[in-house]
């Protein structure tokens, strides 16, 4: 018991570490900034939380993921706090630790003005060992993947995964009311039984596989429908939000655009990047 509790705090202290080297990199990016700026556009300055689309330290040599590479679009180039950490479940993420670790990153003036929060969540609440719960058996829906979602299940949890949602838009309401919200639904991820690494993953096709959905035309199209049902949620939730947007990236990747079942590749990425600065770029004309 004592060397698992000696891993968790050796853990927990890198990722505070981490984390602590991020903030402080990216205060020397805004302090430049606003030294440098003399008139013309002032670049954007943002914070990304949420999970592993905001944060992928894969591949090794050269990582990408949605905020990094929106760093590196657009003129100028947007500066991004990078407090999202790969694996965490919404209700993780917006936790009692995480959810001051987000309050104090938007009081804290150095971190500068916040023009936007760009959150990634509930993929990770959704897959992986519970992803099962969400599906019924294939001799139950007789073989038809359009009833192959257990819809009420499905709305339980997604019912849990907005109220964190609620919670996320009531800190930037008391904290930084005058940051646009940008959210996101993922996209149509494939259920090909592709990990990250041998360790990690696959989040999908066991759990379909285990329901009898061993086709991947069934997996993905019972894939589409939960994702679908998500992202409508995300539309209500921003239709009764002030000054937040759902930035609508379904659609966005190619087959060959996926690097596993959950995570684009670089390229891939790159393109969902693209969809959140042409939202900033609406919202902000001329800074991005």
């Amino acid at each position: 018991m004592n060397s698992e509790v000696d891993v968790y705090v050796r853990n927990l202290k890198a990722v505070q570490d981490e984390l602590a080297r991020r903030e402080a990199e990216h205060q020397a990016a805004v302090a430049h900034a606003m030294r440098a700026f003399v008139g013309g556009a002032k670049p954007l300055i943002g914070v990304a939380d949420g999970d592993s689309w905001f944060d992928y330290p894969l591949p090794v040599l050269d990582p990408k993921d949605v905020r990094d590479s929106l760093t590196e679009l657009g003129s100028p180039k947007p500066i991004i706090l990078k407090l999202a950490y790969i694996g965490a479940a919404t209700t993780a993420l917006l936790g009692v630790e995480k959810r001051n670790r987000l309050i104090a990153a938007l009081k804290n003036p150095l971190n500068g003005p916040i023009d936007f929060i760009m959150f990634s969540g509930g993929g990770d609440d959704l897959v992986g060992n519970q992803f099962r719960f969400w599906l019924r058996d294939a001799s139950a829906a007789h073989g038809d993947a359009l009833g192959g979602v257990d819809h009420e299940l499905l709305a339980d949890i997604l019912g849990v995964v907005l109220a964190a949602y609620a919670d996320l838009a009531q800190i930037r309401q008391q904290y930084a009311p005058q940051a646009l919200l940008l959210v996101h639904a993922y996209d149509f991820a494939i259920p090909t039984g592709i990990g990250a690494c041998p360790s990690v993953g696959p989040w999908l096709k066991p759990s379909l596989d285990d329901r009898g959905w061993t086709g991947l035309a069934d997996g993905s199209d019972i894939v589409r429908q939960i994702l679908i049902e998500f992202k409508q949620r995300l539309q209500a939730f921003c239709a009764t939000v002030p000054n937040a947007v759902l930035v609508d990236t379904q659609g966005t990747l190619a087959a060959d655009q996926w690097a596993n079942e959950l995570h684009p590749t670089p390229e891939g990425f790159r393109l969902i990047a693209e969809k959140f600065r042409a939202a900033l770029s609406f919202r902000f004309p001329g800074r991005i």
